[in-house]
């Protein structure tokens, strides 16, 4: 069988580097790569009108300034805090079990690594994203995240140290407890950080997540969450909002809008069948 251009890749990389400075160093490149890689179409579309009537708040534009401001915290947060605490828990993870060999997981053992994966981080990120909407949590920690009402991909992780900390041991759950393969890790870190950014970009595309899979909350989801500051606290699906009661207020207003928008269009069409009589 023909060896594919992953393959080789990986075998380069674990022939090449220990498996402490993958799961550090590899982990932290993957991370930038994946993260601004996932940004990068969004942020193009900001410049061409054609995308603009998909911007979810057309009343408040994307600018530079904003995105320099959350640049200069990011290279903080990645930088020192995430890579401080992939530095702190390497032996950890070591001991544990993560390891780099070159034999790289079948997608028949990795695809239900990261379907697990995805429901257990949204069930931890719901519960410990609405402690954070606590008051004293929400003003000590919470409320840097929420400094943009109007999202862009890359401020998914403008946040707090500790709300970085609490909210990114919730995506270790899946790949720790059902693979400890790093090439698993890259995966769905790929998966998580792609998920994260469109559902921050403010974009609801016509082939947006949402509109593909069923309970899939993504930006037009999110974006409510941050325009409003209540509800809407889970991180990939619309499921444990609905079970716990918690986007009410988001379905409520989207019934009301779509009722507005179907009486306009009527009052429109009664208007031009007037005139045309």
């Amino acid at each position: 069988m023909e060896v594919g251009l992953v393959e080789r890749g990986w075998e380069y990389l674990t022939t090449h580097y220990e498996q402490g400075t993958l799961i550090t160093w590899g982990t932290l490149i993957a991370h930038e790569i994946f993260f601004f890689g996932s940004w990068a179409p969004f942020l193009v579309m900001d410049y061409i009108p054609y995308f603009q009537k998909y911007k979810i708040q057309q009343d408040k534009p994307n600018t530079w300034g904003g995105i320099w401001k959350c640049l200069k915290y990011l290279f903080f947060v990645h930088f020192v805090v995430q890579w401080g605490m992939m530095l702190i828990f390497r032996p950890v993870i070591l001991w544990l079990g993560m390891v780099a060999t070159p034999e790289i997981p079948s997608w028949k053992e990795t695809v239900p690594v990261l379907l697990v994966s995805l429901i257990l981080e949204d069930f931890y990120f719901y519960w410990i994203h609405r402690f954070l909407h606590w008051g004293p949590m929400y003003k000590a920690i919470h409320k840097v995240h929420h400094e943009h009402a109007a999202p862009f991909g890359i401020a998914a992780e403008y946040a707090h140290p500790i709300e970085s900390l609490m909210l990114g041991v919730g995506s270790l759950f899946g790949p720790m407890l059902l693979s400890r393969h790093v090439f698993t890790l890259w995966v769905w870190l790929l998966l998580r950080v792609f998920q994260t950014v469109e559902a921050h970009t403010g974009y609801d595309l016509p082939y947006s997540p949402t509109k593909l899979f069923p309970f899939w909350g993504g930006a037009i989801f999110h974006d409510y969450h941050h325009e409003t500051f209540k509800g809407n606290y889970a991180s990939t699906f619309t499921w444990c909002d609905w079970m716990f009661g918690t986007s009410k207020s988001y379905y409520d207003r989207k019934e009301r809008r779509a009722k507005e928008s179907a009486a306009k269009s009527k009052s429109i069409r009664a208007a031009e069948r007037k005139k045309h009589a």
